[in-house]
């Protein structure tokens, strides 16, 4: 139930929330990457150390975050922190940009699902052949697949904060055992002279190490779950700077080990590659450590992407609810259940937007998330903007500095990814999508700016 004025219920434990950031930040990803984008870019090193360099800026950026929490508890969280210091059209644009971000993660999670059968169970789901979309092959038994988890993990949703809690935080400890037991048994069989070269040939280092770095908005995504349910913890939320930081960290270790796996686990790194296998970190798990193997990785993988699901479907749902409430999206979206105080009509919204994604392959759903990171850098900065002007007013300078800080480096990332010839530059599709993106967003501004602003203005 809800409380007594309506408010959000508090059932959320310290652990809940960091299997939801944790879950959040880990998703497809981390088992895909490595072999597709990691490698072929930066190489074992190159990675290893962009990754620590992305993790260390975001956590700069995630100080402010803790900072903000302490001082609006509420669900909405960057949304909330931008309104309150730099006014509504600028929430209005932080709060555009998160939907897209949160919402397209919650179909390309559960896409990932046909993605995963089709390495580890050949040929079960993929049944019934309809169509092609950009290469990518689009069966009706995939569809069903993505569509009943979609589904499934709304319901969950709505039963309440307290059972989606309980399921995320099994699924996350399960997710870190996993890869730990995977990284274990293939990295004390590995021969370590599979890791050089540490960088790509052909490749500077500067160009290997930023091409990882640019992708720290996309690669994090999800510690920032962490202010959407702020509404409901059941402790103080002083902690909640300790644990962004447990996060991000133990997700930057894990994309490092899956990725040294794959790197060092058979052959060299690039005589792996050059094999033109569809998923070399399968191939490894598979040849070195047999059925057992891919056992774990099923499961670290099924984790990974029911974890995602879920953590997104309770910060898209909670961000839609404050928004709903500040009047910048239907009042609809702000009704709770009188059952179980859950933000219903957004979590049935973002279920019938997530179900038509399955229908157009994975590649679209790569080209959004793609851009995503963009969204992302651009709420980074609101965020650390946010910190540092009420830092000011209280006079405190070490979050001024941390928030300045946060800002430089949402600006860092933004000209990796917009600038060409920076070792981030989106592609043009990503590129596309992006700007029809921002001018939906104008036009639905326009639409709701006399209402939205209404008589205090700005404010």
């Amino acid at each position: 139930m809800s409380g007594s004025n309506g408010t959000l219920k508090k059932a959320m434990r310290p652990i809940d929330v960091w299997g939801l950031a944790l879950g959040a930040i880990i998703g497809w990803g981390c088992f895909v990457l490595p072999g597709n984008s990691f490698l072929p870019k930066a190489g074992p090193l190159g990675t290893a150390i962009g990754m620590l360099i992305g993790a260390a800026l975001i956590l700069i950026i995630a100080f402010s975050y803790g900072f903000l929490i302490r001082k609006y508890p509420v669900s909405g969280g960057e949304f909330i922190y931008t309104k309150e210091t730099i006014g509504k059209r600028n929430a209005f644009i932080c709060g555009w940009g998160m939907i897209l971000a949160y919402w397209s993660l919650i179909p390309l999670n559960a896409t990932a699902l046909a993605l995963i059968s089709r390495h580890l169970f050949p040929g079960i789901i993929q049944v019934g052949y309809m169509y092609q979309v950009e290469g990518w092959d689009v069966y009706a038994g995939e569809v069903v697949l993505a569509s009943a988890f979609i589904i499934i993990m709304a319901l969950i949703n709505i039963r309440g904060i307290k059972q989606a809690s309980w399921l995320q935080t099994t699924i996350a400890l399960t997710l870190v055992g996993s890869i730990f037991v995977i990284s274990f048994l293939v990295l004390s069989r590995a021969e370590w002279s599979n890791f050089n070269p540490g960088f790509p040939e052909g490749r500077g280092w500067y160009e290997a190490v930023f091409s990882i770095v640019a992708m720290a908005p996309w690669a994090f995504i999800g510690f920032d779950c962490i202010p959407q349910s702020a509404e409901e913890y059941n402790f103080n939320h002083k902690k909640s700077t300790a644990i962004l930081v447990f996060a991000i960290v133990i997700a930057a270790l894990l994309y490092i080990a899956i990725n040294t796996v794959t790197a060092v686990g058979i052959k060299p790194w690039e005589e792996l590659l050059a094999m033109k296998n569809n998923w070399p970190t399968g191939y490894v798990v598979r040849h070195t450590l047999g059925l057992i193997g891919i056992i774990f990785l099923g499961i670290a993988m099924f984790c990974a992407v029911v974890s995602g699901m879920n953590a997104f479907y309770i910060s898209t749902s909670r961000l839609m609810y404050a928004m709903a409430k500040e009047g910048s999206l239907p009042s609809l979206f702000g009704r709770l259940s009188p059952r179980y105080g859950t933000p219903v009509n957004a979590i049935w919204f973002v279920m019938a937007m997530s179900l038509f994604a399955p229908w157009f392959g994975r590649e679209i759903l790569s080209w959004i998330v793609d851009m995503t990171s963009v969204g992302a850098a651009v709420v980074f900065g609101y965020t650390s903007a946010s910190a540092a002007i009420i830092a000011s007013k209280k006079r405190d300078l070490l979050h001024i500095i941390i928030g300045i800080l946060g800002v430089l480096c949402s600006l860092f990332f933004l000209c990796l990814l917009l600038i060409p010839g920076m070792p981030g530059f989106l592609s043009f599709e990503s590129r596309v999508i992006l700007i029809i993106w921002i001018a939906i967003g104008f036009l639905f501004y326009l639409s709701i700016r006399k209402t939205y602003i209404g008589k205090n203005g700005n404010r």
